[in-house]
C-alpha cells in the first residue's frame, strides 16, 4: 500500500497522521510525504505526528532499501537526512502521540518531538543499528541527542536496546504515558495548550536548543551517510538484514 501521510487542520493547529496501512515503514514514499507535511506545517501554531493505533514507526523500509546498491542508499539518506532534519527543526511546538513500536528510524522520528506521549502498551523503542554492524548517520543521532540526556543517548546509542514502555519513560524516550484510548485525547490537550504560547518565545527557544544539532547534521551528514551506505551495502550487515528481512516477510 502506498505511504498515506494526511495534513488536517483544527485551527492553526497541524495534525499530521501517518497510515500506509501496515508499519508505516520509512521507504521513500512515506520519507517524501513525512518531509511535504513537515513543511507545510510550518506556519501552525503547534503540530501533533500520530501512527497507527498498533504501530506509531517500524523504521526503514527494508523491503526497499536492503537490496540498495551503495550509491543509491546514500541517496536515500539524504531523503531521510532532510525528512528529519525538517521536523527536528520545526520552530513550533511538536508533539508526538505513539501506540505501539517506534524502532530505528522509527525512534528517531519521535525524537523530534518536544513532547513525546506513548499508548501504555506492549510496543517497543529504541535504535538497534548497532546490533546490525551499522554506524549511525548524523542525521539520526543528532536528533536522539536532541531528545534524550547524555548518558541516556549514550546507553540507546551504544547498546541498541529494545525498551518495553516503562523503560522508555525511564529514559526519556516519552515524557508521559496513557491508556491506549486515552493517548489520542491527552495528546490533543497538549498541543493545543502548546498552541497557546507565544510564536516568538518557542521559535527563539527552539532555535536555541536545535542550533548545535542542525550544524553537527548537516556538517557530518554527507560523511556519515557514506560510512552508513558502506556498512549497509557490506556483506556482514546484509547478511544480518536479509535474515530480519525473511523474518518480517513471515509474519
Amino acid at each position: 500500500m502506498t505511504a498515506r501521510v494526511v495534513l488536517t487542520r483544527d485551527g492553526n493547529i497541524a495534525h499530521v497522521a501517518m497510515d500506509d496501512g501496515r508499519g508505516n515503514a520509512l521507504g521513500t514514499p512515506m520519507l517524501e510525504a513525512l518531509l511535504d507535511a513537515a513543511t507545510r506545517a510550518a506556519d501552525a501554531d503547534a503540530v501533533l505526528l500520530t501512527g497507527r493505533p498498533k504501530v506509531f514507526c517500524g523504521g526503514l523500509d527494508l523491503a526497499e532499501v536492503v537490496p540498495n546498491h551503495r550509491f543509491a542508499m546514500e541517496r536515500f539518506l539524504g531523503l531521510f537526512h532532510a525528512a528529519c532534519r525538517a521536523w527536528l527543526a520545526l520552530e513550533r511546538p511538536v508533539v508526538m502521540a505513539a501506540a505501539g513500536g517506534a524502532v530505528a528510524g522509527g525512534a528517531v522520528l519521535l525524537a523530534c518531538g518536544d513532547r513525546r506521549l506513548g499508548a501504555r502498551d506492549n510496543g517497543v523503542v529504541g535504535v538497534n543499528e548497532v546490533r546490525l554492524g551499522i554506524p549511525f548517520p548524523a542525521s539520526a543521532l543528532e536528533c536522539v541527542r536532541a531528545a534524550l540526556s547524555s548518558s541516556q543517548a549514550h546507553r540507546a546509542l551504544l547498546f541498541g536496546e529494545l525498551v518495553g514502555r516503562e523503560e522508555a519513560l525511564a529514559m526519556g524516550w516519552f515524557h508521559a504515558l496513557h491508556p491506549p484510548d486515552e493517548l489520542l485525547p491527552r495528546a490533543w490537550d497538549a498541543v493545543r495548550d502548546a498552541a497557546t504560547i507565544p510564536a516568538t518565545a518557542t521559535a527563539a527557544v527552539k532555535r536555541a536548543l536545535r542550533r548545535d544539532h542542525l550544524e553537527r547534521m548537516d556538517a557530518l551528514g554527507p560523511s556519515s551517510n557514506a560510512a552508513f551506505a558502506a556498512a549497509w551495502t557490506g556483506p556482514e550487515a546484509q547478511a544480518r538484514l536479509n535474515k530480519v528481512l525473511a523474518s518480517i516477510k513471515r509474519k
